[in-house]
């Protein structure tokens, strides 16, 4: 995805050393930031630097936002600007590094944070300074595609027979990792030095009769209320070249839902991870039910932007005039990170994911991400899960392929692929056997990982609003089980290409309005 630019101006306020005489309390000498609107259009704050030659300013994006979606400090030459998100890291002086640059000294920033944010100016001390201020209206950006994986399979899967045991001459010098199966199944993972080694070993024991079956630990990637207006998925107005109606009902489906109980429902999304310290994401994330199998640690912080952008399509904080609204009021996102900054990842992470998912109570899980092959060791978690009443919602790939990524391709997830504003297949979406659902997947706006909100298309954005939808079935009836949630996905879908089911668009495009209205 792409990121803004860091001004030149500003590095060496990123790169200031940590202090520690600032009271995390009442941060001294700091100044409230005068009222700003669009009818003002641009303020004016001056000053004089102290001895230090500093000056220290406080807002709140949030203040903002109902009115446009950035703000423009424009420092000039003769003094640096940095922005900090929260007083966290104004303590800890880590500026936030993110910046649009519209000119060498401009510093443009998002309003998507919680809290109060902290504007830092450097010049000369004694100094004065002037800095005009400007409110900005910015399109969206685009992210870029995902580059090609670069992960090697130097990993194997592997499941023993009962009683049966691994030879060390097979495996000498691989690094083992046991993965936490159902009680009974002895499954480890393998790493060897090299793709030659892994490969060696695994047709040593494709032929042992101890193995139950033996694969290679496949590569993993992402299939790819200010800003209401943009969100042509919810309410489609004929924006973006649209069709008035190609939409999820989400305006009919929030006042059939308004007069009812809805429990809270836990859904993981497992991916890039996710950045919770948006404000629109201000106690919908359970960071402390997540994990990092990247970093291994218990914080599943988003450096890449995917998981943070399908977390924002299902919970986003709605009806708060600021960002974009997520579809699931009640829905508590658990956070699995299983990819890494590039959108890749392996396999078998991706399975300690979904276990992981199963243990913390999940009810729905996403899985905006595919293999190119076949995994038997992932169709067994996505089994347990299931038996354990736990839904799984998969894209069903982003390749124009007449057959689906997996696992979008197994019976025993839920497969969406994307249509456009139009309501079409978006040409980028496989389709084909196995296909249940298609939801809106072009031009989504949501949040990625430096907190700015993103348009991007893929069956990535399609399928959380799948998982979104189900999660809402289950806060409106927490005893449904899967079958029953399945059924009314695909019941209560609006009818797309041929009458009744075909592989393009599977049972229909996603219709959030009947599905709710399913339940009894």
């Amino acid at each position: 995805m792409r990121k803004p630019l860091i001004c030149l101006s500003l590095l060496t306020a990123v790169l200031s050393p940590p202090f520690s005489t600032v009271n995390a309390a009442s941060p001294p000498n700091i100044k409230t930031l005068p009222d700003i609107s669009l009818k003002t259009k641009q303020r004016t704050v001056t000053g004089t630097f102290n001895a230090s030659g500093k000056a220290t300013w406080v807002f709140e994006s949030k203040t903002y936002a109902a009115e446009t979606t950035h703000i423009e400090f424009n420092a000039g030459r003769t003094f640096s600007a940095s922005v900090f998100a929260n007083k966290t890291d104004y303590i800890k002086r880590q500026a936030y590094p993110y910046y649009h640059a519209v000119k060498d000294t401009a510093l443009i920033f998002p309003f998507s944070w919680s809290g109060q944010q902290y504007l830092e100016l450097k010049g000369t001390p004694g100094a004065t300074y002037r800095l005009p201020i400007y409110l900005r209206s910015l399109t969206p950006l685009q992210p870029m595609k995902t580059a090609a994986s670069t992960i090697q399979s130097r990993s194997l899967i592997v499941k023993m027979k009962q009683g049966g045991s691994l030879k060390q001459t097979w495996t000498r010098g691989a690094e083992r990792l046991s993965l936490p199966f159902q009680s009974g199944a002895v499954v480890e993972r393998l790493r060897f030095p090299s793709k030659e080694a892994a490969t060696t070993a695994l047709k040593r024991l494709q032929h042992s009769s101890a193995v139950a079956y033996a694969e290679y630990d496949l590569p993993v990637h992402h299939s790819g209320d200010t800003f209401h207006r943009y969100q042509w998925s919810l309410t489609n107005t004929g924006q973006h070249n649209g069709k008035k109606g190609a939409d999820i009902r989400f305006s009919a489906m929030q006042k059939y839902i308004k007069t009812k109980t809805l429990a809270p429902i836990r859904v993981a999304v497992i991916d890039t991870g996710i950045n919770s310290t948006y404000a629109d994401f201000n106690g919908r994330i359970r960071s402390d039910l997540g994990y990092d199998f990247i970093r291994k640690t218990k914080t599943a912080l988003d450096d890449n932007g995917h998981g943070s952008h399908v977390a924002g399509i299902i919970a986003a904080n709605g009806n708060n005039a600021f960002g974009i609204s997520g579809i699931n009021p009640q829905a508590q996102i658990i956070p699995i990170r299983v990819l890494n900054a590039r959108g890749e990842g392996q396999n078998s992470d991706v399975i300690r994911g979904i276990l992981h998912a199963v243990k913390q109570g999940a009810k729905v899980i996403n899985l905006s991400l595919g293999l190119s092959e076949s995994s038997k060791a992932l169709e067994e978690a996505i089994a347990y899960a299931k038996s354990k009443n736990v839904l799984i919602v998969a894209a069903s790939g982003n390749e124009s392929k007449s057959t689906l990524n997996y696992p979008a391709r197994l019976a025993s997830v839920v497969s969406v692929g994307a249509t456009t504003t139009r309501d079409a297949r978006a040409s980028f979406s496989n389709y084909g056997k196995g296909l249940d659902l298609v939801a809106p997947g072009v031009m989504i706006p949501s949040y990625i990982n430096d907190g700015e909100i993103a348009y991007s298309s893929g069956t990535s954005m399609a399928a959380p609003h799948v998982t979104a939808v189900a999660s809402l079935l289950f806060s409106l009836k927490p005893s449904l089980n899967v079958k029953q949630v399945e059924a009314i996905l695909k019941q209560s879908a609006t009818d797309l290409g041929a009458k009744g089911y075909d592989l393009s668009y599977g049972f229909g495009r996603l219709d959030a309005y009947q599905a709710v209205r399913s339940v009894k």
